[in-house]
């Protein structure tokens, strides 16, 4: 299966948003309320705020990635973040999530390389993200990558806390 990554525009949050609900629901619902997880959706990924988002270049980067035409995943980055425990120029990875129909296509390591190498080309030394702690699959996959946990964090989703892995990678 070959895969096609692009940076999403404006032109693209229909598509981007739709794919955002979905992914996020089906990694994350068997864990959680229906309520809980319709709220988080209809918070993160409402249309008027991922098309302000995607306007704002200079602060955000999304890309889509398609097979054989179909949008499958996508990533989020967010540029000059701070982190207590990171110096220097600072990226966060806020989203990466691939269809479960497509988790085994490599289509997440493909995003994954366009991440860093969008970081690099900004000049970014350091990549972060957060990762929920229960998520082994995700935390391996963010290791065979060189990420190495520096810290945690908890997450709210709706009444539930969660504990995650904050993870890094220098670039």
């Amino acid at each position: 299966m070959h895969c096609e990554i692009k940076q999403s525009s404006v032109n693209d949050v229909a598509a981007l948003c739709q794919l955002a609900a979905d992914t996020f629901y089906e990694t994350f619902r068997p864990y959680n309320t229906e309520e809980d997880i319709q709220a988080y959706i209809k918070k993160a990924y409402d249309t008027q705020v991922i098309s302000v988002q995607l306007a704002n270049t200079q602060q955000y980067y999304f890309a889509i990635a398609s097979v054989n035409g179909e949008v499958v995943g996508y990533l989020k980055l967010i540029f000059n973040q701070t982190h207590p425990k990171l110096s220097g120029k600072v990226a966060e990875l806020e989203k990466i999530y691939v269809l479960k129909s497509y988790w085994d296509t490599k289509t997440g390591a493909a995003l994954m390389q366009q991440a860093i190498q969008v970081c690099k080309q900004h000049g970014f030394e350091k990549l972060f993200l957060g990762v929920w702690q229960e998520n082994e699959r995700a935390v391996n996959f963010y290791r065979k990558f060189g990420f190495e946990v520096f810290d945690t964090r908890q997450f709210q989703l709706g009444e539930r806390w969660c504990e995650d892995y904050m993870m890094k990678l220098t670039l």
